[in-house]
């Protein structure tokens, strides 16, 4: 996506080979991060590294991004995407891409940041609705990994790390694939409303006793 990215926003391409001025790295990952470790927000008062900070400095005349876990890195690298032009709701709102002659940051630039609440995300609330939509327009016949593979990529993109996924027109857990895509981005999985142990009772339920051959279980999860 950097590469997009920097290509969308002024015709800018990475350097495969030669002099590079844009490092991307995590710290305890990539050994020349260590030398940032002390700087912006990337630990606390006490020293200890901070969950999903990241760093983006100018220094040397070269960009370096650098993140305290791989979401912060990745947070780090979108960062750098928004300010260049390409805003979050690219795809979903259709925000067109900010172009530019150049991209410059000044040297000795530095912007640093961590979230203060630990998990942030989306819950998919009209399900059927986007279901809808991913048949028309993903080339799927539900909600999956085409959809959630932009889904993913609209919360890191906003700072975020938490959804809970679609339940009821189908069962996210049921497909192994959406889940591996989730661990891949580095998204964490959630259920809400009845959904519980991230299994869908409205799905689930009935298929699974009736596999089961059970005729008297009874799906019960209330607290007198």
């Amino acid at each position: 996506n950097l590469k997009q990215d920097l290509k969308q926003a002024a015709d800018i391409r990475t350097a495969e080979s030669g002099e590079k001025t844009l490092f991307v790295g995590t710290l305890g990952v990539s050994p020349w991060t260590e030398p940032f470790r002390s700087m912006g927000k990337l630990c606390d008062e006490q020293g200890n590294l901070r969950k999903e900070a990241y760093l983006l400095k100018v220094c040397d005349g070269r960009l370096w991004i650098v993140g305290t876990d791989r979401r912060g890195t990745i947070y780090g690298v979108y960062e750098l995407c928004e300010r260049i032009g390409v805003s979050p709701w690219y795809y979903w709102a259709d925000v067109p891409v900010k172009k530019q002659e150049e991209i410059c940051f000044p040297e000795g630039f530095e912007y640093s940041d961590y979230p203060s609440v630990e998990y942030r995300g989306i819950f998919i609330n009209d399900e059927e609705e986007l279901d809808h939509w991913a048949k028309a327009h993903m080339d799927e016949p539900t909600i999956g990994l085409h959809t959630y593979e932009k889904l993913f990529e609209l919360i890191l993109r906003l700072k975020g790390n938490y959804i809970w996924p679609a339940m009821h027109v189908n069962s996210f857990n049921m497909h192994v694939e959406n889940g591996a895509l989730a661990d891949k981005m580095g998204i964490v999985v959630g259920t809400s409303h009845c959904d519980m142990l991230m299994r869908s009772n409205n799905r689930e339920w009935i298929p699974w006793i009736t596999k089961k051959g059970y005729t008297d279980a009874e799906y019960d999860y209330s607290i007198e």
